[in-house]
């Protein structure tokens, strides 16, 4: 199994939003079961919730990446290093590959108040799979990083002889 892990699954302001929304109210809730007299049912339900909290903070370590086996190529879901899920990829007529670089913006919830249109604007690269005309396209990965899409694009041209060209679809 050749495995490429790339970056991180979430943004900054993702996790963040993790970390507040979650996260903070599971601690609440367990100090407010703290508080409970029966200790057995207050283990239990504390237990519960302090997996849940560590569940909800291993969320935000999520890295996304690629996956061949069996000559089978898979987009990836990592958890430090370990592989947590798979998904496979179908590559019928699928034999160019190219790099589309996008303009993107998200809002910024938090900063609503003060300027209702604060938005983050942030450049992707989507390593994206071609037919032989390039008429139906197929992103297999989004990534913030122009040399993780380069990488990427290695990895396909070594292992499933895709040839790298520059998107232009023939319609004709």
């Amino acid at each position: 199994m050749k495995r490429l892990i790339l970056e991180s699954k979430f943004t900054t302001h993702q996790k963040l939003h993790v970390l507040l929304c979650t996260g903070f109210p599971i601690v609440a809730i367990i100090n407010l079961i703290y508080r409970v007299k029966p200790f057995f049912l207050k283990s239990l339900i504390v237990l519960f919730f302090i997996i849940l909290l560590i569940a909800m903070i291993c969320s935000i370590f999520l890295k996304k990446g690629i996956v061949k086996e069996n000559n089978n190529l898979y987009q990836a879901t990592f958890l430090f290093d370990k592989l947590l899920q798979k998904k496979k990829v179908d590559l019928n007529q699928k034999s160019k590959v190219s790099i589309l670089k996008f303009k993107r913006s998200q809002k910024m919830a938090w900063f609503s108040v003060a300027n209702p249109d604060a938005s983050l604007t942030y450049l992707r690269s989507d390593v994206t799979l071609l037919n032989e005309k390039h008429t139906t396209k197929d992103v297999l990965v989004s990534l913030d990083d122009e040399e993780k899409a380069n990488q990427v694009v290695a990895f396909l041209e070594e292992y499933f002889q895709f040839e790298y060209e520059i998107y232009s679809p023939d319609f004709s």
